[in-house]
Protein backbone atom coordinates (compact mmCIF):
# COMPACT_ATOMS: atom_id res chain seq x y z
CA UNK A 1 0.00 0.00 0.00
CA UNK A 2 2.41 2.67 1.03
CA UNK A 3 4.20 1.80 -2.18
CA UNK A 4 1.16 2.50 -4.02
CA UNK A 5 0.81 5.81 -2.63
CA UNK A 6 4.47 6.30 -3.20
CA UNK A 7 4.10 5.51 -6.77
CA UNK A 8 0.88 7.82 -7.25
CA UNK A 9 2.99 10.67 -5.64
CA UNK A 10 5.99 9.78 -7.97
CA UNK A 11 3.11 10.13 -11.11
CA UNK A 12 1.96 13.26 -9.72
CA UNK A 13 5.38 14.98 -9.47
CA UNK A 14 6.08 14.18 -12.93
CA UNK A 15 3.04 15.32 -14.31
CA UNK A 16 3.29 18.61 -12.52
CA UNK A 17 6.48 19.07 -13.87
CA UNK A 18 5.47 18.62 -17.16
CA UNK A 19 2.70 20.77 -17.01
CA UNK A 20 5.30 23.19 -15.63
CA UNK A 21 8.15 22.77 -18.45
CA UNK A 22 5.21 23.14 -21.30
CA UNK A 23 4.01 26.22 -19.29
CA UNK A 24 7.69 26.99 -19.44
CA UNK A 25 7.93 26.31 -23.05
CA UNK A 26 4.91 28.33 -23.95
CA UNK A 27 5.63 31.59 -22.23
CA UNK A 28 9.19 31.29 -23.75
CA UNK A 29 7.54 30.70 -27.12
CA UNK A 30 5.36 33.96 -26.75
CA UNK A 31 8.93 36.21 -25.51
CA UNK A 32 10.05 35.37 -28.33
CA UNK A 33 7.13 35.81 -30.67
CA UNK A 34 6.69 39.12 -28.92
CA UNK A 35 10.02 39.98 -29.57
CA UNK A 36 10.04 39.11 -33.07
CA UNK A 37 6.73 41.48 -33.52
CA UNK A 38 8.45 44.46 -32.21
CA UNK A 39 11.57 44.04 -34.14
CA UNK A 40 9.26 43.28 -37.20
CA UNK A 41 7.71 46.92 -36.49
CA UNK A 42 10.80 48.44 -35.68
CA UNK A 43 12.16 47.65 -38.99
CA UNK A 44 8.82 48.73 -40.71
CA UNK A 45 8.96 52.04 -39.18
CA UNK A 46 12.43 52.64 -40.11
CA UNK A 47 11.63 51.49 -43.56
CA UNK A 48 8.66 54.12 -43.88
CA UNK A 49 10.82 56.78 -42.21
CA UNK A 50 13.69 55.94 -44.79
CA UNK A 51 11.10 55.67 -47.76
CA UNK A 52 9.58 59.35 -46.46
CA UNK A 53 12.99 60.59 -46.50
CA UNK A 54 14.09 59.47 -50.39
CA UNK A 55 10.27 61.12 -51.14
CA UNK A 56 11.37 64.02 -49.39
CA UNK A 57 15.30 64.57 -51.21
CA UNK A 58 13.67 63.72 -54.70
CA UNK A 59 10.37 66.35 -53.88
CA UNK A 60 13.16 68.71 -53.05
CA UNK A 61 15.64 68.25 -55.76
CA UNK A 62 13.01 68.50 -58.34
CA UNK A 63 11.64 71.66 -56.52
CA UNK A 64 15.90 73.07 -57.29
CA UNK A 65 15.51 72.30 -60.44
CA UNK A 66 12.37 74.19 -60.85
CA UNK A 67 13.61 77.06 -59.22
CA UNK A 68 17.10 76.61 -61.49
CA UNK A 69 14.96 77.00 -64.75
CA UNK A 70 12.82 79.53 -63.45
CA UNK A 71 14.59 81.92 -61.65
CA UNK A 72 17.60 82.42 -63.31
CA UNK A 73 16.24 83.26 -66.83
CA UNK A 74 14.29 85.94 -64.76
CA UNK A 75 17.09 87.07 -63.30
CA UNK A 76 19.01 87.15 -66.69
CA UNK A 77 15.73 88.84 -68.12
CA UNK A 78 15.34 91.03 -65.74
CA UNK A 79 19.49 92.44 -65.63
CA UNK A 80 19.30 92.37 -69.08
CA UNK A 81 16.07 94.95 -68.84
CA UNK A 82 18.48 96.75 -66.75
CA UNK A 83 21.22 97.13 -68.61
CA UNK A 84 19.06 98.13 -71.15
CA UNK A 85 17.79 101.13 -69.63
CA UNK A 86 20.97 102.09 -68.33
CA UNK A 87 22.08 102.07 -71.72
CA UNK A 88 18.86 104.29 -72.99
CA UNK A 89 19.58 106.48 -70.22
CA UNK A 90 23.29 107.08 -71.23
CA UNK A 91 22.60 107.75 -74.82
CA UNK A 92 19.69 110.35 -74.02
CA UNK A 93 21.91 111.92 -71.98
CA UNK A 94 24.52 111.74 -74.47
CA UNK A 95 22.12 112.84 -77.32
CA UNK A 96 20.76 116.04 -74.75
CA UNK A 97 24.99 116.84 -74.41
CA UNK A 98 25.12 117.10 -77.92
CA UNK A 99 22.28 118.67 -79.11
CA UNK A 100 23.25 121.16 -76.04
CA UNK A 101 27.01 121.85 -77.41
CA UNK A 102 24.93 122.14 -80.93
CA UNK A 103 22.84 124.83 -79.63
CA UNK A 104 25.58 126.63 -77.49
CA UNK A 105 27.19 126.80 -80.24
CA UNK A 106 25.68 128.36 -82.72
CA UNK A 107 24.40 130.98 -80.22
CA UNK A 108 28.50 131.63 -80.00
CA UNK A 109 28.33 131.40 -84.13
CA UNK A 110 25.80 134.00 -83.78
CA UNK A 111 27.10 136.21 -81.39
CA UNK A 112 30.40 136.66 -82.99
CA UNK A 113 28.63 136.41 -86.52
CA UNK A 114 25.89 140.18 -85.10
CA UNK A 115 29.38 141.02 -83.55
CA UNK A 116 31.53 141.24 -86.98
CA UNK A 117 28.87 142.44 -88.85
CA UNK A 118 28.01 145.65 -86.77
CA UNK A 119 31.26 147.54 -85.81
CA UNK A 120 29.50 149.34 -82.95
CA UNK A 121 29.74 146.21 -80.85
CA UNK A 122 33.69 146.53 -80.73
CA UNK A 123 33.41 150.24 -79.79
CA UNK A 124 30.43 149.05 -77.04
CA UNK A 125 33.23 146.77 -75.66
CA UNK A 126 36.28 148.76 -75.84
CA UNK A 127 33.84 151.23 -73.26
CA UNK A 128 33.14 148.52 -71.23
CA UNK A 129 36.87 148.36 -70.17
CA UNK A 130 37.59 151.97 -69.99
CA UNK A 131 34.50 151.68 -67.66
CA UNK A 132 35.60 148.87 -65.10
CA UNK A 133 39.37 150.65 -65.14
CA UNK A 134 37.89 153.14 -63.95
CA UNK A 135 35.18 152.05 -61.75
CA UNK A 136 36.89 148.65 -60.29
CA UNK A 137 39.74 149.68 -57.81
CA UNK A 138 43.18 147.87 -58.54
CA UNK A 139 42.48 146.60 -61.83
CA UNK A 140 42.62 149.36 -63.84
CA UNK A 141 45.95 148.67 -65.62
CA UNK A 142 44.70 145.05 -66.64
CA UNK A 143 41.11 146.77 -67.89
CA UNK A 144 43.68 149.19 -70.19
CA UNK A 145 44.79 146.55 -71.53
CA UNK A 146 41.88 144.91 -72.09
CA UNK A 147 40.32 147.95 -73.68
CA UNK A 148 43.90 148.09 -75.99
CA UNK A 149 42.95 144.90 -77.80
CA UNK A 150 40.06 147.23 -79.37
CA UNK A 151 42.54 149.75 -80.17
CA UNK A 152 45.42 148.27 -81.21
CA UNK A 153 47.32 151.39 -83.04
CA UNK A 154 47.32 152.99 -79.58
CA UNK A 155 49.54 152.03 -77.54
CA UNK A 156 48.39 150.86 -73.74
CA UNK A 157 50.57 152.97 -71.92
CA UNK A 158 49.02 156.42 -73.86
CA UNK A 159 45.70 154.88 -72.89
CA UNK A 160 46.67 154.59 -69.75
CA UNK A 161 48.42 158.22 -69.56
CA UNK A 162 44.78 159.14 -70.94
CA UNK A 163 42.31 157.63 -68.19
CA UNK A 164 44.59 157.56 -65.36
CA UNK A 165 43.14 160.62 -63.69
CA UNK A 166 39.23 159.76 -65.12
CA UNK A 167 36.86 159.85 -62.08
CA UNK A 168 33.91 159.52 -63.92
CA UNK A 169 33.02 158.03 -67.85
CA UNK A 170 29.60 157.58 -69.12
CA UNK A 171 28.10 157.17 -72.22
CA UNK A 172 25.89 159.74 -73.43
CA UNK A 173 24.74 158.37 -76.80
CA UNK A 174 25.15 155.03 -77.51
CA UNK A 175 27.37 153.77 -80.75
CA UNK A 176 26.02 154.14 -83.99
CA UNK A 177 27.28 153.11 -87.52
CA UNK A 178 28.21 156.49 -89.85
CA UNK A 179 29.32 154.41 -92.33
CA UNK A 180 30.52 150.98 -93.21
CA UNK A 181 31.69 149.90 -96.49
CA UNK A 182 33.78 146.19 -97.13
CA UNK A 183 36.06 146.32 -93.95
CA UNK A 184 35.97 149.76 -93.66
CA UNK A 185 33.48 151.64 -91.22
CA UNK A 186 33.11 154.79 -88.98
CA UNK A 187 31.07 154.80 -85.74
CA UNK A 188 30.18 157.74 -83.75
CA UNK A 189 29.47 158.37 -79.71
CA UNK A 190 29.09 160.74 -77.27
CA UNK A 191 30.86 160.42 -73.56
CA UNK A 192 31.06 162.67 -70.96
CA UNK A 193 34.37 162.54 -69.15
CA UNK A 194 35.20 163.32 -65.40
CA UNK A 195 38.72 163.91 -64.68
CA UNK A 196 41.27 165.30 -62.04
CA UNK A 197 43.79 168.24 -62.88
CA UNK A 198 45.60 170.40 -61.27
CA UNK A 199 44.42 173.68 -60.70
CA UNK A 200 46.23 176.24 -58.42
CA UNK A 201 47.95 173.82 -56.28
CA UNK A 202 44.16 171.55 -55.74
CA UNK A 203 42.49 168.61 -57.44
CA UNK A 204 39.77 170.30 -59.74
CA UNK A 205 37.27 167.91 -61.01
CA UNK A 206 36.50 168.91 -64.84
CA UNK A 207 33.54 167.45 -66.87
CA UNK A 208 33.91 167.36 -70.32
CA UNK A 209 31.10 166.49 -73.25
CA UNK A 210 32.78 164.73 -76.30
CA UNK A 211 31.84 163.46 -79.57
CA UNK A 212 33.93 161.26 -80.61
CA UNK A 213 34.11 159.53 -83.83
CA UNK A 214 36.02 156.11 -84.65
CA UNK A 215 37.29 154.44 -87.61
CA UNK A 216 37.58 151.11 -87.81
CA UNK A 217 38.49 148.42 -90.19
CA UNK A 218 38.42 144.59 -90.25
CA UNK A 219 41.35 142.84 -89.36
CA UNK A 220 42.79 139.19 -90.46
CA UNK A 221 40.03 137.12 -88.15
CA UNK A 222 37.27 139.61 -89.64
CA UNK A 223 37.49 141.27 -86.63
CA UNK A 224 36.49 145.15 -86.32
CA UNK A 225 38.89 146.85 -84.61
CA UNK A 226 39.71 150.95 -83.95
CA UNK A 227 42.62 151.97 -85.86
CA UNK A 228 41.83 155.54 -85.16
CA UNK A 229 39.34 158.46 -83.53
CA UNK A 230 38.73 162.40 -83.21
CA UNK A 231 37.20 163.82 -80.60
CA UNK A 232 35.19 166.69 -80.52
CA UNK A 233 34.35 168.60 -77.50
CA UNK A 234 30.68 170.14 -77.69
Amino acid sequence: MINYVKYIVILFALIFAVGCSKENADTNKTSFQILADKEKELSDREARIKLKEIELEERERKMGVVDNTNTHPQTDTVKQILEDLTQLQKDSVKKVDIEKKKEKKKEIQKEITKKFENPTSTVKDYYEYIQRGINEEGNFDSNMKKAQKYFPTRPVDKLKSGYRNTKQFTIVDEPKVLSQKDDKASVVAKVKQTSIIKKDGKDTEVTKTLTVTYNLAANKNGEWVIVGNTVKED
